[in-house]
């Protein structure tokens, strides 16, 4: 849009804006004023909350003002997650016309989020029956079943989306994910590039790069410059670095050279674990011939076994190791002998899982009694749940305050714990990538790097996966991790 164009719509939206606002506004006024609003809003999640507040107050003002009204309200409260508004206005849809599918979709969506898939699947297999050859509805039916762990039975719908649809990325990225959660490596990593296809989620350094270098498909780097950017989240970016020095090594075979392209809370990390002809650049300063994803490097290198790779491979900084020995020390006077077990109970809630694989404060609360364990919260900004259980007589010692050097601090302090708990995020890579002892707590249908029932992980040797038996159960998986911190003060003695 040119400039010109933008202080046009602007000036719309002031004027739009205004009028709604009156105590007179009628529901056209609202309805307008919401519509131009979703069409600038892009990735913007005030305007589209305030497009929603409007398009709420049109309904309630003349529910019958605008025939699109009730759906485009849907649609908008899918896209900013108010799962309760979702499942009135679909079921008000519904009531209308039950054979929606739209409504059908929207309202399965809203109920899974309160773990009701057997709803779910009864709104999304009626709506295949009325649009049965519509890839939406195959798709996330496939991906109901597939949060029930019947993960067979999700493929073979993924594979009827790809037959409607054999360029659908979306549906590609799911069924590389339950094909390299199996172990089929070589398929799942191939189609796991299908996400290279969403152009929306790129950031400015990889369409940067895109513009001026070609996408690495695997040629030969004799006498050419890769740099591989970081991409996704830091879990996925601490996971993928330990491929970087295979790489390196086979660039310094045929003659040619990588970059790593990463500016971040890891960086310090990732440059102590770089070798010395691979450097770590911030900003775009090399101009190269080709470039791809940190994700990409298992397919480019033909990981095919998941088997040798779980030794440590990265390292804390011992200055900041040692200066988190004194400040725990200081910090435990009277308890230094106490075991000492760091744990991380929920992650970035804008992650789209984040309500399935974070422990409820209340049932991760038989973890924090244990006798001659000190505890200590690995994630920031956790005051007040710390408070909550210090009024229960629990307690967890809170250092976060101290993380100024990004994850240079997160990995010092778990170098000087006995115990990792945590939940599937980034400190549960980190531990893992630095050998520390972990217990990984993860929700019943878990990310794809854990695998499917095993209590290992070839990736990383010092994790224990403790897995929920049934989609949010985690009172078993918090007394078996319970069990095994008693096991350790119990070796103490």
């Amino acid at each position: 849009m040119t400039d010109s164009n933008t202080g046009l719509a602007d000036s719309q939206l002031a004027m739009l804006r205004a009028r709604a606002a009156t105590p007179d506004a009628s529901a056209g006024d609202c309805f307008a004023f919401g519509q131009l609003l979703l069409q600038h809003a892009g990735r913007d999640k005030a305007r589209q909350h305030e497009a929603l507040a409007a398009l709420v107050r049109a309904y309630r003002l003349d529910p019958s003002s605008e025939p699109t009204l009730l759906p485009m309200l849907a649609q908008t409260a899918f896209v900013v997650r108010d799962w309760v508004l979702l499942d009135s206005a679909a079921g008000l849809l519904l009531s209308h016309h039950p054979e929606d599918a739209n409504a059908l979709m929207w309202r399965a969506t809203a109920v899974q989020q309160r773990d009701d898939f057997a709803t779910a699947e009864r709104l999304l297999r009626e709506a295949v029956r009325v649009v049965p050859t519509n890839p939406v509805a195959l798709h996330k039916l496939a991906l109901c079943i597939k949060e029930q762990a019947r993960l067979a039975e999700a493929e073979a719908l993924l594979r009827q989306v790809l037959a409607l649809s054999p360029n659908n990325a979306h549906a590609l990225f799911d069924l590389s994910e339950l094909e390299i959660r199996s172990g089929r490596f070589v398929d799942g990593w191939a189609h796991y590039e299908s996400r290279v296809a969403f152009a929306d989620d790129m950031n400015n350094a990889q369409h940067a790069l895109a513009a001026i270098s070609a996408y690495w498909r695997g040629e030969s780097l004799a006498g050419k410059t890769l740099v591989v950017y970081g991409e996704q989240g830091n879990g996925d970016c601490l996971w993928a670095v330990r491929f970087l020095p295979l790489l390196a090594d086979r660039a310094r075979r045929e003659g040619g050279r990588v970059v790593f392209g990463h500016d971040g809370p890891l960086r310090h990390l990732f440059e102590r674990t770089l070798p010395a002809d691979l450097p770590l650049e911030t900003s775009l300063d090399t101009r190269p011939d080709f470039h791809c994803g940190l994700m990409s490097l298992p397919l480019r290198l033909g990981i095919a076994d998941a088997a040798g790779w779980g030794a440590p491979y990265l390292r804390a900084d011992p200055v900041h190791v040692r200066t988190w020995r004194e400040r725990i020390d200081a910090e435990l006077a009277a308890t230094r002998g106490n075991l000492k077990v760091g744990v991380a109970w929920n992650g970035n809630p804008e992650h789209i899982r984040d309500m399935r694989r974070s422990v409820p404060v209340e049932q991760l609360e038989p973890l924090l009694n244990v006798a001659n364990v000190s505890y200590f919260a690995l994630s920031p900004g956790r005051g007040a749940t710390l408070a909550q259980w210090r009024a229960k007589g629990l307690d967890a010692i809170d250092m976060t305050g101290h993380f100024q050097s990004g994850f240079d601090d997160v990995a010092a302090l778990l170098a000087n714990l006995d115990l990792v708990v945590t939940i599937d995020s980034g400190p549960a890579h980190l531990a893992g990538a630095l050998g520390v002892p972990t217990c990984l707590m993860i929700d019943h249908v878990c990310a794809w790097f854990w695998g499917d029932s095993s209590p290992h992980t070839a990736w990383y040797d010092s994790i224990e996966l403790v897995r929920q038996p049934r989609v949010g159960d985690w009172a078993p998986v918090v007394a078996k991790v319970r069990e095994r911190i008693e096991a350790m003060t119990r070796e103490r003695r």
